[in-house]
């Protein structure tokens, strides 16, 4: 699968559109029973995820917006990880997708799809304790086609390591009156990982 088939169209499956559509559609596929998914990708194409540039010692890398949200869901949904059922309420154009890993974290992914406005939820998490650690996807816009972030780290334009560079950004969030407040930027995504509980 991948978000629009034949080399996708240029403003839609280039950009940080397609990160948020991943991230959400792989949750949707998880809940209906789907137990793996290959995204293909044709070198070149416009809705390449990851592409050769140059050649011999100077090949690198591309690394499109798609594949940053290939990497929230990884995390956010390690293998043996289940999905949980939070009593959150979300308003119109953000959704709310929360697993338990093998391990006992908790990672809560709240992925705001409006163009613009921040959301702010509390998030309850029957059985949570402890701060969240807590992780953004961004982009300048809904139609970026660089620029994205993923934990205030980037791969950049290209890579020639595979390496994110950058200073990561994170900080945590308490939990306080039966919840985790967060505030989710507009067209970005926030995920809150949860000390397992005792």
């Amino acid at each position: 699968m991948n978000g629009i088939s034949c080399g996708g169209y240029r403003g839609v499956s280039d950009t940080f559109t397609s990160a948020l559509w991943v991230l959400d559609t792989l949750f949707e596929l998880s809940r209906a029973g789907v137990a793996g998914v290959n995204v293909n990708t044709v070198p070149g194409s416009i809705n390449e995820i990851l592409g050769p540039e140059g050649t011999g010692s100077d090949e690198r890398i591309r690394v499109h917006p798609e594949y940053y949200g290939m990497m929230m869901f990884a995390q956010a949904a390690p293998a043996g990880s289940r999905l949980l059922k939070l009593g959150t309420k979300t308003p119109h154009g953000v959704k709310v997708w929360a697993t338990r890993a093998r391990d006992g974290l908790i990672h809560v992914v709240v992925i705001n799809k409006r163009p613009s406005g921040s959301q702010f939820l509390r998030l309850r998490v029957a059985g949570a304790h402890g701060a969240a650690a807590v992780e953004q996807l961004r982009a300048p816009s809904v139609r970026s086609t660089g620029g994205v972030t993923i934990g205030g780290q980037t791969f950049g334009a290209e890579t020639t390591t595979g390496v994110l560079a950058g200073p990561a950004e994170h900080h945590t969030v308490p939990s306080s009156g039966g919840g985790y407040p967060v505030t989710v930027p507009a067209a970005s995504a926030t995920m809150l990982t949860i000390p397992a509980p005792n």
